[in-house]
């Protein structure tokens, strides 16, 4: 009971710092989208919504998941707690595998529509597509809670999981094909003699730059997943009720890996997108220089300060000195 105990802590040490690492990076990724116009794409907006969720591990979901911790040392009944634990960390990890199976999807209809890319796939209608996967977690989540059986989340969450694998892996087998079909294909033509090849030879390169970055993000995704994964079918298979506090605790330290997807996809969207890195290095400058600013702001008010409290002081002296003369008169 003691070993179990001091791993439930140790646990929650670990998602202190990456709570505060997961709210920073995405925060930074969010405000970058926002503030520059010429990341406002379909593509990005679903990067958008994926730091949106990651976003939400690390202002609820991780701390929820400490106070459930701790609540069972000061709390009768933590029964509340769990439930809105249970509905956070859930919808917001369902919302991120959904966003990423929709960014491979996205990056595989760009390669499908061609020109009718930009036509079909518009900002708004992405917009919908991540207004109906965070409403269809949560509705799903909401509706296993109220039930009073989170074993048909774990019997709805496992054949979804394995759904958008397969998806990723259909997809991203057909993105490597043609990625590397085209780039045979200008490798053997003279670029540098026709401008329109060249071109084409760029749209190409940032096009595979995007493929690459989102591969690493389902990489990422599916080794932090994976645990989960395997506690859900051994729930499905086993039954919750059969397994052992040990068991439990563990349960606790999937979800960490989990969270701690949401800690690496801001780090590789800041190193895999050039233009994204750019526009965070810039809102960084601005923060720095607004610093420095208040500083020397605060340096001259100080120094006006003393000023002004120096010069009542000169003169209340010469004061002095001059009624001490007229009483020596």
């Amino acid at each position: 009971m003691k070993d179990t105990k001091v791993l439930e802590l140790v646990n929650c040490a670990i998602n202190v710092p990456l709570a505060l690492t997961t709210t920073l990076g995405n925060t930074l990724i969010l405000a970058a989208i926002w503030k520059t116009p010429s990341l406002h794409s379909a593509t990005n907006t679903l990067v958008f919504g994926l730091a949106l969720s990651d976003l939400g591990v690390g202002l609820f979901s991780q701390p929820l998941g400490v106070s459930v911790v701790l609540s069972t040392e000061f709390l009768k009944d933590s029964s509340v707690l769990v439930t809105i634990f249970q509905i956070f960390s859930g919808s917001v990890s369902a919302g991120s595998l959904l966003t990423v199976t929709a960014i491979g999807m996205d990056r595989y209809l760009a390669l499908k529509l061609h020109l009718r890319y930009k036509e079909l796939v518009t900002v708004r209608r992405v917009v919908y597509v991540l207004v109906v996967i965070w409403v269809g977690c949560i509705l799903a989540l909401v509706f296993s809670v109220w039930q009073g059986n989170i074993f048909l989340f774990y019997c709805a969450a496992s054949p979804v999981i394995a759904a958008c694998l397969l998806i990723n892996f259909f997809v991203y087998q057909k993105l490597y094909r043609v990625c590397r079909f085209h780039h045979a294909s200008i490798r053997d033509q003279a670029i540098f003699q026709d401008a329109q090849l060249y071109q084409r030879a760029i749209n190409e390169a940032r096009f595979r730059k995007s493929v690459k970055t989102i591969f690493f993000i389902l990489l990422a995704l599916v080794l932090c997943y994976l645990p989960f994964c395997c506690y859900t079918v051994a729930v499905v298979v086993v039954g919750d009720s059969r397994l052992s506090a040990m068991a439990s605790t563990m349960y606790q330290y999937t979800w960490t890996i989990v969270f701690a997807n949401s800690t690496a996809n801001p780090a590789l969207l800041y190193f895999q997108l050039t233009e994204l890195r750019l526009a965070i290095k810039r809102i960084l400058k601005k923060l720095c220089g607004c610093q420095r600013k208040n500083q020397d702001l605060g340096t001259i008010s100080n120094v006006g300060t003393l000023q002004l409290l120096t010069v009542p002081r000169a003169i209340q002296d010469d004061i002095n000195c001059g009624m001490s003369n007229l009483r020596a008169a």
